[in-house]
C-alpha cells in the first residue's frame, strides 16, 4: 500500500511540474493563441469583392470607413471617427476619415495597429483580372480587425489603439493628419507604431523598424515573437539604400517615425530579388497596384502568420510598462528618401 502510495504521489507530481512548466512557458509568451487569419480573409473579401476599389474621397471609401467603425463597434470598442479634408489632382475639395477604435488601460502608455483602408483607382485590365485593392489594403486592414477582436477581451496594462487611416493612396494624408492632432502627452505616450500594409500576397514575411535613429526593439520584439512561433519572419537586408532592418517612408509609418516613435512595420514581399527595397513576388513581380490585387492573389496562408505576429507584439507591448529607453529623438527633418521609382517601385 505504501509503495501504491509513492507511485500515485511520484505520478501526480510529474503531471504537476508538467502544468507548471507549461504555464510558466505561456506566461513568460503573455500571448493568447486564438487566430487563425480566417476573420481577416473574410474581411479582406468583403471589402475587396463587395465594396471593391476604394478611392480615396469617394462613397466607397466613406463605405468602408463606415463598415471599419461597425466592426469595431460590435466589438466593444470605443470608436471615434476623425474627418479631415483634401484636395485631389482636379482640385477639387474631399473628406476622408480615419476610424479610431481604443481599448484603454491602466495606463495611458499606447501601442498603435494601423492600416490604411482605402486603394489606388481602378486600372484597365484586358486579360481578365480586375484591380479591388486585396492586397492593398484590405489585407492589412483585416489582420488588424481579427487582432482588435482577438484582444478585445484580454486584459492589458497599456491603452491600445487601432486605427484605420483614410487617403493613404493619395499622400498619406490620413496619418499625417492623425499624427498633427497628436499633443505632446500624446506622443510621449505611445509606445510604438505597427503599420499593415500589403500583407496578403508578397513571398516573404518581413517586419522593420523606421529610418534613421528610429528605435528597434519593437521590431526585435517582433522578430523573436516570430521565430518563437516556428514562422520565417525576416527582415531588409544591408543594402545601398538602407540600413539594416529598415525600410522606406512609403506607408503610414512615415510620421509617427518622425515624431521618434518606435515602428514595427510589416509586409510580405521578396528582398531577395532587390535589395533595395524588394519586389512583391518572384513569379509575378508587383501585385500593388496593379491588375493583379485582387482576391485570387491573397492567401489567407499569408494573413494567419501575421495575425499571430501582429497579434502577440501589440499584446505584449501593451503589458509592459515603460521603459527609459524606448523613444529615439523626432527626425530632423520632413522628407523622407523616395528610391521607388529608381527600383521600380510601385507610386
Amino acid at each position: 500500500m505504501k509503495k501504491r502510495h509513492v507511485i500515485i504521489l511520484s505520478i501526480f507530481l510529474a503531471i504537476f511540474a508538467f502544468q507548471t512548466s507549461a504555464i510558466a512557458e505561456q506566461s513568460d509568451r503573455k500571448i493568447p493563441r486564438k487566430d487563425t487569419g480566417d476573420a481577416a480573409y473574410e474581411h479582406v473579401y468583403y471589402l475587396s469583392e463587395v465594396i471593391g476599389v476604394r478611392v480615396a474621397g469617394t462613397p466607397e471609401e466613406a463605405e468602408t470607413g463606415e463598415y471599419i467603425a461597425d466592426q469595431f463597434a460590435a466589438m466593444g470598442y470605443e470608436v471615434e471617427i476623425q474627418p479631415f479634408t483634401a484636395v485631389n489632382w482636379a482640385d477639387v475639395e474631399y473628406t476622408s476619415a480615419n476610424i479610431i477604435a481604443t481599448k484603454r488601460g491602466k495606463s495611458d502608455r499606447t501601442v498603435i495597429v494601423g492600416a490604411h483602408y482605402d486603394s489606388v483607382s481602378a486600372r484597365s485590365c484586358p486579360d481578365g483580372n480586375a484591380l479591388t485593392g486585396a492586397g492593398d489594403n484590405a489585407s492589412g486592414v483585416g489582420v488588424m480587425l481579427e487582432v482588435a477582436e482577438l484582444l478585445a477581451k484580454h486584459k492589458t496594462y497599456g491603452t491600445i489603439k487601432f486605427v484605420a487611416f483614410g487617403a493613404e493612396e493619395v499622400g498619406l494624408l490620413g496619418s499625417r493628419f492623425y499624427t498633427e492632432q497628436m499633443t505632446e502627452d500624446d506622443i510621449s505616450n505611445t509606445a510604438a507604431m505597427i503599420n499593415l500594409d500589403s500583407v496578403g500576397a508578397g513571398d516573404f514575411f518581413y517586419v522593420y523598424s523606421g529610418l534613421d535613429d528610429n528605435p528597434v526593439w519593437a521590431r526585435d520584439m517582433a522578430l523573436k515573437i516570430g521565430e518563437r512561433m516556428g514562422y520565417d519572419l525576416r527582415t531588409s537586408p544591408e543594402s545601398e539604400y538602407f540600413v539594416y532592418g529598415t525600410t522606406g517612408d512609403w506607408s503610414d509609418h512615415r510620421y509617427f517615425r518622425m515624431l521618434g516613435i518606435p515602428i514595427a512595420y510589416f509586409e510580405w514581399v521578396n528582398w531577395d530579388i532587390e535589395p533595395d527595397g524588394g519586389i512583391e513576388t518572384e513569379e509575378f513581380g508587383w501585385i500593388m497596384h496593379t491588375c493583379l490585387d485582387n482576391l485570387f492573389y491573397t492567401s489567407i496562408e499569408k494573413l494567419e502568420p501575421t495575425v499571430d505576429v501582429v497579434g502577440a507584439l501589440a499584446y505584449k507591448i501593451s503589458k509592459q510598462k515603460p521603459r527609459k529607453r524606448d523613444k529615439g529623438k523626432g527626425a530632423e527633418d520632413n522628407k523622407p528618401i523616395s528610391i521607388q521609382v529608381a527600383n521600380g517601385l510601385p507610386n
